[in-house]
Order: C-alpha cells, then structure tokens, then sequence
C-alpha cells in the first residue's frame, strides 16, 4: 500500500495558548475557515500599520492566499513576535526553510497577541507514514521541535528526539 505525502499546513487552534501543546497525534484534515483573527472595524482603523499588517497577514493565510500572507506578515514581523512567528512558520510551509531560520534565530517569545486573540498557529509535519503528524506549538517545546526541523531532522526523529 502506497502512502500519499502529505505536505506541512499551520491550523489555527481555537483556545488558549495553555491548552494547545506540542505533540504527536493522528492526522485529520485541517478547516481553518472559522479562525480568522476579528478586529471591530472603528477600532481597526487607529492602528498602527505593522498592526494592521499581521492581522492581514493571519487572515490571507487562512484564506490560501500564502503570497499575500507573506507580503503583510514582512511587513510587521519586525515590530510584532507573533508576526514574525507566523511569517517563519509560512515560509516552512512552502519550503523556505533559510529564511526561516533567520526569522527564528535567537527567537524569544512574547505572545500577546495570540493569547488575547486565541487563534493558536500550529504547524503541522506528517510523518512519512502519512497516519500521524507531528503538531508544533507555540509553548516551549515548540520552538525547539522548530529549531529540530530547521536543522533538517523528520517529525519522526524530533518527536524521538523530545520524547513526543
């Protein structure tokens, strides 16, 4: 039997940052067409740009539209960390794995915005196998699970490597 490649996708989690782990779990088919990050248009229109920018950005990813994502998360990925978080994960996805990498590099997190907003990026690695995936979150295990990817190691060996 012949498995289909299965190719990495980020799901947007609905819930607080807390609760949505790094783990190794099934893989299910990905809906993300009711997590777009919601703003109220009055108070939309007093933001800053790179504001505007990584709420655009969030939203074109959820929309399929990677290269517009891409276009507004650059423009705010250095002012805001959940842009640049966000910005790195869609360069994965599509296999810019280098500029990734520097995206990342020396990362610290500060989550504000997803933590108020709840709408969690989790980027999704199936294994070869194509049963299972490994699911990469924003909590600390996360960004190493990421560094482990970026360094050219399978979601199989990362979740060995973590103990997922």
């Amino acid at each position: 039997m012949k498995t289909m490649e299965k190719k990495m996708e980020i799901f947007i989690f609905k819930g607080h940052p807390e609760k949505v782990k790094t783990q190794t779990a099934p893989v299910f088919e990905i809906d993300n067409s009711e997590s777009y990050m919601e703003v109220p248009f009055e108070f939309y229109l007093d933001l800053p740009e790179e504001e505007k920018a990584f709420i655009e950005g969030f939203n074109k990813y959820i929309d399929g539209d990677i290269k517009g994502s891409r276009r507004e998360l650059a423009k705010s990925a250095s002012k805001i960390p959940e842009a640049k978080y966000m910005f790195a994960l869609v360069n994965i996805t599509i296999g810019k794995f280098r500029e990734a990498q520097l995206l990342l590099a020396g990362f610290s997190s500060d989550w504000k915005r997803f933590i108020q907003t709840w709408r969690v990026p989790v980027l999704v690695v199936p294994f070869k196998s194509g049963d299972k995936a490994l699911y990469i979150s924003i909590d600390e295990t996360g960004l190493q699970a990421l560094n482990h990817l970026l360094e050219g190691k399978s979601p199989e060996e990362i979740a060995f490597l973590l103990g997922l």
